[in-house]
């Protein structure tokens, strides 16, 4: 995305290098070692890497809930707002490119303001009505707070890359749009990854920044322990997939403040704990789904977790 910084990452990964040579990484954690150990699933049941990662509750009975007994969580506003942060940057991303591929010659930052910017209210509007269609209907005052963040994000990130556009243009004036995208567009590719090796969903949606094969994870909530987890889950699977190495993990943590989006970025090695921490819930999640009894109530039920107000619910 636009808020990645080359120069930033690289020096961040080479210091997470240095920490991979010192420490390494256990061949069978490697999602490539599926055939057996500690990798191997050990039941036929598939599993979201959200189901497994988002460990906002304790004991799973978030896990209980919607598999045995179909219940979803109810919708709220920050459901909504990390779809509608997702879809506007991948659409920035991809209107950048789409004017760029138009344009071989290239096309100046100015001219990428002037369109983008003027379909700005038009763009969100569409992205905040697909989002909702996905969860529910947001309540008016929410409905316009929402809206008010995801075309400051979606304002930043067009400026953003115009200027970066306008960068790689005066640096390489005799460049074809397909140099200045590369240079100008940072190279994270989305890919499709059958990660049923390794007992996970048959058809994820992973996001790779490419210089390092890294995981990389947007947030729009607060930062969570948990966080590492889903890179995690994606590294196994991708391993297990192609038979490459993925090593690092980055964590983008967004969110709206005063009309101006805020960053920050988390990189960090996939390393050997977070692996078999991430197989153990996933080995904890199959005997519960195998023994389809209710593991109950946390002692304290965490309020931002999705469930907590059916929990709740249920006590009152």
């Amino acid at each position: 995305m636009f808020f990645l910084d080359r120069l930033d990452l690289d020096r961040r990964f080479r210091v997470l290098r240095g920490e991979l040579a010192e420490v390494g990484i256990e061949e069978e954690l490697r999602g490539w070692s599926f055939e057996g150990g500690l990798i191997r699933p050990s039941s036929d049941i598939l599993l979201g890497v959200s189901e497994l990662a988002s460990r906002y509750c304790p004991t799973m009975r978030d896990l209980y809930l919607r598999r045995i007994l179909g219940v979803r969580p109810p919708p709220n506003v920050k459901m909504t707002r990390g779809i509608a942060f997702h879809e506007v940057c991948s659409r920035v991303v991809h209107e950048v490119k789409r004017m760029l591929f138009e344009n071989p010659k290239g096309v100046p930052g100015y001219v990428i303001l002037d369109r983008l910017l003027h379909q700005a209210e038009v763009i969100v509007d569409g992205i905040l009505m697909r989002a909702e269609g996905r969860t529910a209907r947001l309540k008016p005052q929410d409905h316009a707070a929402l809206r008010c963040e995801a075309s400051s994000l979606y304002r930043f990130l067009v400026i953003q890359a115009a200027a970066k556009v306008d960068q790689a243009l005066s640096k390489y004036p005799h460049a074809t749009s397909d140099s200045i995208m590369s240079i100008a567009i940072p190279p994270i590719l989305e890919r499709k990854v059958d990660g049923s090796l390794v007992g996970l969903g048959r058809e994820l949606s992973v996001d790779i920044y490419t210089p390092y094969n890294a995981v990389a994870d947007l947030k729009t909530g607060e930062v969570r322990d948990f966080h590492p987890y889903t890179v995690t889950g994606y590294a196994l699977a991708l391993e297990a997939e192609e038979g490459i190495p993925i090593n690092y993990g980055i964590i983008t943590y967004v969110r709206v403040r005063d009309d101006v989006p805020r960053f920050r970025i988390r990189c960090f090695l996939i390393g050997n704990e977070l692996r078999r921490e991430f197989l153990e819930l996933r080995d904890e999640a199959y005997t519960l789904l195998e023994v389809g009894r209710d593991p109950g109530k946390p002692p304290r039920c965490p309020r931002y977790c999705p469930y907590h107000p059916v929990c709740i619910g249920e006590m009152g």
